[in-house]
């Protein structure tokens, strides 16, 4: 079973989202071990987040075994897609070449069912360095 998450205001208990699984690699993303301790009291980010708070709300069977190679392709690039999604956030210090080769990477990734060999012959691309 999965953990299911919903952003509340703590004072109201308002719901702010729809329940949902929580990425894996928040910590990695936000540089924090251990986030997911820290995510029943949201004020560390500041004011405007300061009566919010993300709380268990249920559990959802695990998403099911994928059984083609398709969609072993398919999920290997939608893990990749989602380990490099912090390269398109409009704060991160990175020169104008560094951004155009990582979205250039991501684009890859989001069109490699469409190579002529897929999924028994993907050519990967490699992250930027």
């Amino acid at each position: 079973m999965i953990k299911l998450w919903q952003l509340k205001n703590l004072s109201t208990n308002e719901a702010l989202n729809e329940p949902q699984k929580l990425p894996e690699n928040w910590g990695p993303i936000f540089g924090m071990a251990g986030i997911q301790d820290r995510l029943g009291d949201l004020s560390w980010l500041g004011e405007a987040y300061s009566n919010q708070g993300w709380v268990i709300v249920g559990e959802a069977p695990a998403d099911p075994v994928p059984s083609t190679a398709a969609e072993l392709a398919w999920d290997r690039a939608k893990k990749l897609l989602q380990e490099s999604d912090w390269s398109v956030l409009s704060d991160v210090p990175m020169t104008s070449g560094d951004k155009a080769l990582w979205i250039e990477y991501r684009r890859s990734l989001r069109e490699i069912r469409l190579q002529s060999g897929f999924p028994s012959k993907i050519l990967w691309p490699v992250a930027p360095a």
